[in-house]
C-alpha cells in the first residue's frame, strides 16, 4: 500500500509542475491592481488608463499588445518595480501621455514634453519578452538596483512631426544594479542613456558584416540616438559594455565621466550627425584608476562606404592621465594628439606604413580616409595605451622641491590672535620693568 502511495504522489509532482494557469485576463485600472496584488499572469485585453502609479513586489508576468497598452497621464511614475521576478511581455507603457486618441480609436504615441516615467526598477528583477513598447515624456526607466533584462523600444519625450524629432525626455538613467539590453532602440530629446555610480549596463545588437558589393554594412538599427543631448554618458564608477550598435548626438556621443567603457564589434559612433563620437572628460575610471576606454580586438568603426565619416575625438586637456586599452592598435600619439587611421570598412593599425594601410582598405573594398587626430592634450596630461606610458607630464607640472632650499613659510595669523599676541607682549614688558624697579630697591635697601 505504501508503495502505490509513494508512485502516486511521484506521478502526481510530475504532473502538477505541467499545468497550466490561466492568466487572469484585466480590463480597467481596479482589475490590474488586484491582479498585481496577488501576483501570477495577468493579461491585459484592452488599453487601461490608470490614475496612481502602479507598485510591484512580488513575482507579475504581464501580456499585452500594442493595442492594449497602459497609459498615465501627468508628472508621475507609471509603474515601480520594488522587488520580485517581473515579465513584461509586449507591454507597452505610455508616461505622461496626452490623453489624445487617432481617428481609429487607438492611443497616439504622443506624450507631454518632460512629464512622466514610465518605469522605476528599485530591487528585484524585470524582464522585458518579445519586444516591449516604452513612451515616456520625462524618463523611459530608471534602474536603481535589481536586473533589467530583455528587448526593448523606447522614445523619451515629446515627438515632432514636422522635423521628426524628439524634445526634452531621457531614456534609461542607471543608478545602480544592472540593465541587459538585446537589439533594443532609444530615442530621446535629452542624454538617452546615462550611468551613474556602480551601475553596469551592457547594450548589444546583433553581428553585422560588410557587403563588399554595395559598400553598406548591415544594419539591424540597433541604436542609442540622442537628438539634442549626448548619446551615453559614463560617470563615477559604471561600466558600459557596447557592441554591434549605433550612437548618435549632435553633442557627444560617447561623454566619458568616469568608469570603464568598452567596445567591441561593428559600432558607428557619432557619424550620422554633426556631434564629437568620443569625449574623455576624465582620463580613467573614478574608483580604480583603471582605464576608462577600453577599445576590443574586433572593434570596428562601421559606416556608409560611400559616405565620409563624422567622426572626432576631443580630450579635456586638464586631465593628468588619460589610460586606454587599445588591444589592436588604433590610436597612437603623435604632437600631443591622439590619433586614428582607418578606412571605409575599419581602422587601420597606426603602426602600419601608408602603403600597408591602403591595402588593407582596398582588401575591405574601401577607401583610406586618413587620419583622424584629436585636440592637443594639455601639457599636464600623461598618456598610457595599453599599460605603457606614451606621454609624460611637462616637468613645470609637478615641480620637485628641494627641502634643503624651501622658503621659509609664510602663516596668515587671524587677527583676534594677533592682538593676544600684542597684549602678551606687552604685558611680559611690564613685568620687565616691574622687576627691575623692585631689584633696585632691594638692593638699596641693603645698601
Amino acid at each position: 500500500m505504501k508503495k502505490v502511495i509513494i508512485i502516486s504522489l511521484f506521478v502526481l509532482g510530475m504532473i502538477i509542475p505541467n499545468v497550466s494557469v490561466k492568466a487572469v485576463d484585466v480590463s480597467n485600472e481596479e482589475e490590474l491592481r488586484e491582479a498585481i496584488e496577488q501576483g501570477g499572469d495577468i493579461a491585459l485585453t484592452q488599453d487601461i488608463v490608470i490614475t496612481q502609479p502602479l507598485v510591484i513586489d512580488k513575482d507579475v508576468n504581464i501580456s499585452g499588445s500594442w493595442d492594449t497598452p497602459i497609459l498615465m497621464q501627468g508628472d508621475d511614475t507609471l509603474m515601480t518595480v520594488n522587488s520580485g521576478n517581473v515579465t513584461l511581455d509586449r507591454v507597452y507603457l505610455y508616461a505622461g501621455w496626452n490623453g489624445k486618441y487617432d481617428k481609429w480609436g487607438y492611443p497616439e504615441n504622443d506624450v507631454v514634453k518632460n512629464q512622466g516615467k514610465a518605469l522605476v526598477v528599485n530591487d528585484g528583477s524585470v524582464n522585458f519578452e518579445d519586444n516591449s513598447f516604452i513612451i515616456a515624456g520625462k524618463l523611459g526607466l530608471e534602474v536603481n538596483g535589481g536586473t533589467v533584462t530583455g528587448r526593448i523600444e523606447m522614445c523619451a519625450g515629446e515627438y515632432n512631426e514636422d522635423n521628426e524629432a524628439y524634445s526634452g525626455g531621457q531614456g534609461i538613467i542607471a543608478n545602480g544594479g544592472s540593465i541587459t539590453l538585446n537589439n533594443s532602440r532609444i530615442y530621446s530629446g535629452e542624454t538617452a542613456l546615462t550611468l551613474n555610480n556602480n551601475s553596469v549596463v551592457n547594450y548589444i545588437g546583433e553581428e553585422r558584416y560588410f557587403d563588399q558589393y554595395s559598400g553598406i554594412f548591415s544594419s539591424q538599427n540597433i541604436c542609442i540616438d540622442s537628438f539634442n543631448g549626448n548619446g551615453a554618458k559614463v560617470n563615477d564608477d559604471a561600466e558600459l559594455n557596447i557592441s554591434n550598435i549605433e550612437i548618435s548626438s549632435p553633442n557627444y556621443a560617447l561623454y566619458l565621466n568616469g568608469g570603464t567603457t568598452t567596445i567591441s564589434g561593428l559600432v558607428d559612433i557619432g557619424s550620422s550627425n554633426m556631434g564629437t563620437g568620443i569625449y574623455f572628460n576624465k582620463g580613467k575610471n573614478s574608483a580604480d584608476n583603471k582605464d576608462i576606454l577600453i577599445l576590443k580586438n574586433n572593434f570596428i568603426f562601421g559606416y556608409l562606404a560611400n559616405q565620409s565619416p563624422n567622426f572626432s575625438i576631443k580630450v579635456n586637456s586638464d586631465i593628468d592621465e588619460l589610460k586606454i586599452t587599445d588591444e589592436k592598435n588604433f590610436l597612437n600619439l603623435n604632437n600631443n594628439k591622439l590619433i586614428l587611421s582607418f578606412c571605409s570598412g575599419g581602422y587601420v593599425p597606426v603602426s602600419q606604413t601608408e602603403e600597408e594601410k591602403r591595402a588593407i582598405c582596398e582588401n575591405l573594398n574601401a577607401n583610406l580616409d586618413g587620419p583622424i587626430y584629436s585636440n592637443e592634450l594639455g601639457k599636464c596630461t600623461a598618456v598610457y595605451i595599453n599599460g605603457v606610458k606614451q606621454k609624460d607630464a611637462d616637468a613645470s607640472c609637478n615641480p620637485v622641491t628641494d627641502n634643503k632650499n624651501e622658503p621659509s613659510q609664510v602663516v596668515n595669523v587671524p587677527a583676534t590672535s594677533a592682538y593676544a599676541s600684542i597684549i602678551i607682549i606687552t604685558l611680559g614688558i611690564l613685568c620687565v620693568i616691574v622687576s627691575v624697579i623692585v631689584t633696585r630697591r632691594v638692593t638699596k635697601k641693603e645698601s
